[in-house]
């Protein structure tokens, strides 16, 4: 849970949005203020951890993405954040690739009978599990499978991604 302390400083400190780290704290959530009227959560659920925006003071139960991996989940709520921490610090807008289609050589979305996203599957065995019905959560997550979140975020700091995502990328990658 080191992470989340470092995620919360970073933008608290650069991005002038309010991050509350609660799992520091015993509870079992990390909450992103926005605005009066906007706001992400990370929570633990049911023993998986869950991301999703609030709407009317409430959360869907499940999130809008899950897993039994902080790990993955933490990376889901830092690349659905960075581009305003990104526009904060001047930089232009970067990003992983977010199309199904956009999947590196190898790598697959499992799908469950209901539509929703439930895997990727890659090269030697490779499998991230989660449950999403957003592709978008979930593509990134390819190139990330053996990135730590606090390289992710460093990365992310730098103008042009520095050398991590140009090493995933081959570029820098700016939407």
């Amino acid at each position: 849970m080191d992470f989340m302390d470092e995620y919360a400083e970073v933008m608290n400190k650069y991005a002038e949005v309010e991050v509350y780290n609660g799992f520091k704290r015993g509870y079992t959530g990390l909450s992103i203020t926005y605005s009066f009227t906007s706001r992400d959560m990370l929570w633990l659920e049911d023993g998986v951890y869950c991301f999703d925006q609030e709407e009317r003071g409430k959360v869907r139960r499940g999130g809008v993405f899950n897993s039994p991996s902080i790990d993955l989940t933490q990376k889901v709520m830092l690349n659905y954040t960075v581009s305003i921490l990104r526009h904060t610090l001047g930089f232009e807008r970067l990003g992983l690739p977010i199309e199904e289609d956009e999947l590196p050589s190898g790598w697959s979305m499992e799908r469950n009978r209901y539509l929703e996203y439930v895997s990727l599957k890659g090269p030697d065995d490779v499998k991230l599990e989660f449950n999403t019905g957003e592709a978008r959560y979930c593509v990134p997550l390819a190139w990330l499978y053996d990135v730590s979140p606090s390289e992710l975020l460093h990365a992310y700091m730098l103008p042009d991604g520095g050398p991590l995502l140009r090493r995933w990328l081959g570029r820098p990658y700016v939407r």
